[in-house]
């Protein structure tokens, strides 16, 4: 009854209301399809059908649990906004790759907002637990991950610079969180470039890259052991 009442009350937000029935049947859908390898994670999260799953936490542990080493896209073809390229490789203190790490990542769309209709998401650790635009993926064996989507909008009404929030987990390390921001982002100067660093915000060149792409960035995340 609680996992009923938490996704009504966030279809308000996410202006995607629908019935348990409905909800229930296309996340059963969803997980049968990433189990049986007939689609990609990549593939649900772009597929309008799944859209509406996207704030539920259930989906979202179905989507963790299938997380792979492969290219992760989280936008649709017809997301708005300017289509970016993300590479992230991940290490140790020594340099050394690691892989099969889990990454989360979210963000903000093209208009700085999380949810589908509304700037943030007020329930139950809000933007972290439902945004939108999500997903996981595991490192490959060189440490290396490939993220496609959107390049996000700073909140609206605010200074704060564009950003993709990053969660790293990997065995025998300490779990990392940082953010990628960017450094042609007309907010990231000054006091708030000053306070992106200090608070450990990872900050990318923008790099030419093949169409469909606007723009790349890419990051190096290092991982302390326990």
């Amino acid at each position: 009854m609680k996992s009923f009442i938490l996704a009504m009350l966030l279809s308000v937000f996410t202006g995607t209301a629908m019935s348990q029935a409905d909800s229930s049947a296309l996340l059963r859908q969803a997980e049968l399809k990433l189990q049986s390898r007939n689609a990609t994670v990549s593939s649900i999260l772009t597929d309008n059908v799944y859209a509406s799953l996207h704030p539920m936490t259930s989906f979202r542990e179905v989507i963790r649990k299938q997380a792979v080493a492969e290219v992760l896209s989280i936008a649709g073809e017809n997301e708005p906004g300017k289509k970016i390229k993300v590479v992230a490789t991940v290490k140790n203190k020594e340099g050394q790759p690691v892989g099969n790490a889990l990454i989360y990542l979210y963000q903000t769309d093209s208009r700085g907002w999380y949810a589908a209709d509304a700037p943030h998401v007020l329930l139950n650790e809000g933007d972290f637990r439902h945004a939108r635009l999500f997903g996981y993926a595991k490192t490959d064996k060189n440490g290396k991950i490939e993220l496609h989507t959107v390049k996000p909008a700073g909140y609206p009404n605010s200074d704060l610079p564009a950003h993709i929030h990053v969660h790293v987990t990997a065995d025998g390390y300490r779990p990392y969180g940082t953010e990628f921001l960017f450094k042609d982002d007309e907010r990231l100067k000054g006091e708030i470039l000053n306070r992106a660093v200090i608070n450990g915000g990872m900050i990318g060149m923008p790099e030419r890259a093949e169409a469909p792409f606007t723009q790349k960035f890419s990051y190096e995340i290092k991982l302390t052991k326990k």
